[in-house]
C-alpha cells in the first residue's frame, strides 16, 4: 500500500512539473513582445510593440520615445499617423483602437508617402485632425485580426525596405516621418527570466511533492 501511494505521488509530482513547464513555455510565447526603434531623416523616435494574442490576432502598440512628444499630421494626405505592411496584403480587420483614434481613422488600403522616400504601405491609420496643432501623445494601440493567421513574420518590408512609418514631432519640435527598417521577431527571454521561471517551477513542484508524500 505504501509503495502504491509512493508511485501515485511520483506520477502526480511528474505531471505537475510537466504542466508547470508547459504553462511557463506557453506564457512566454503569448507574451513574446519585441520593440523596434525607428529613425529617418533626423526625426526620432517611436517603438512598435507586437503582442501575439492568438494565431489570428496581433496587438500593436506604438509608443513615442527619446523625447518625441506627439503623433502629428503634417502632410496633405501623404503623411500617415502610422502605417505598416503585411505579407500578401491580406484582408484584415482592425479593432480596439485607442482614443482619440477611432474607426474613421482606420484605412485598409495602400498609402504612399512623400518627403523621405519611404515608399508605399499596405495599411494606415490617420492621425485625428490636420496639422501639428491637432496632435496627441499616444500611445496608439489596436488589434489586427486576419482569419488566415497572423504572426511576427506577417509584417514585411515594402520595396523601400521599411516595415513601419509614423508622423511625429521630435524633442526639438521638428515634425516629419520616421520609419523602421528592422524585421519583427519574437523576443527571446533573457537568461535571468529563464532562471526565475526555472526556480519558480522547482519551488512549486517541491512544495507539492512534500504535500503528497
Amino acid at each position: 500500500m505504501e509503495r502504491t501511494t509512493q508511485l501515485i505521488t511520483r506520477k502526480i509530482f511528474f505531471c505537475v512539473c510537466l504542466a508547470l513547464i508547459v504553462t511557463g513555455m506557453t506564457a512566454s510565447v503569448a507574451k513574446a513582445d519585441q520593440l523596434f526603434i525607428g529613425s529617418q531623416a533626423g526625426k526620432c523616435c517611436f517603438n512598435v510593440d507586437l503582442n501575439q494574442l492568438s494565431s489570428t490576432e496581433m496587438e500593436v502598440t506604438v509608443t513615442l520615445t527619446d523625447g518625441a512628444s506627439y503623433f502629428v499630421s503634417t502632410g496633405s494626405n501623404n503623411h500617415p499617423g502610422f502605417a505598416f505592411n503585411l505579407d500578401g496584403d491580406p484582408t484584415i480587420s482592425i479593432s480596439n483602437i485607442s482614443s482619440p483614434w477611432d474607426s474613421g481613422d482606420i484605412h485598409l488600403n495602400t498609402f504612399t508617402t512623400n518627403g523621405p522616400a519611404l515608399g508605399t504601405f499596405d495599411y494606415y491609420i490617420s492621425n485625428p485632425g490636420n496639422g501639428s496643432n491637432a496632435h496627441n501623445d499616444g500611445p496608439l494601440v489596436f488589434d489586427i485580426t486576419d482569419a488566415a493567421g497572423i504572426s511576427y513574420s506577417s509584417f514585411v518590408a515594402n520595396s523601400n525596405g521599411y516595415y513601419f512609418v509614423a508622423d511625429i514631432q521630435d524633442a526639438s519640435g521638428s515634425t516629419g516621418l520616421s520609419a523602421i527598417n528592422t524585421a519583427p521577431t519574437a523576443a527571446t527571454p533573457e537568461p535571468s527570466s529563464l532562471l526565475l521561471l526555472g526556480t519558480g517551477i522547482l519551488g512549486a513542484a517541491g512544495v507539492l511533492r512534500r504535500r503528497f508524500v
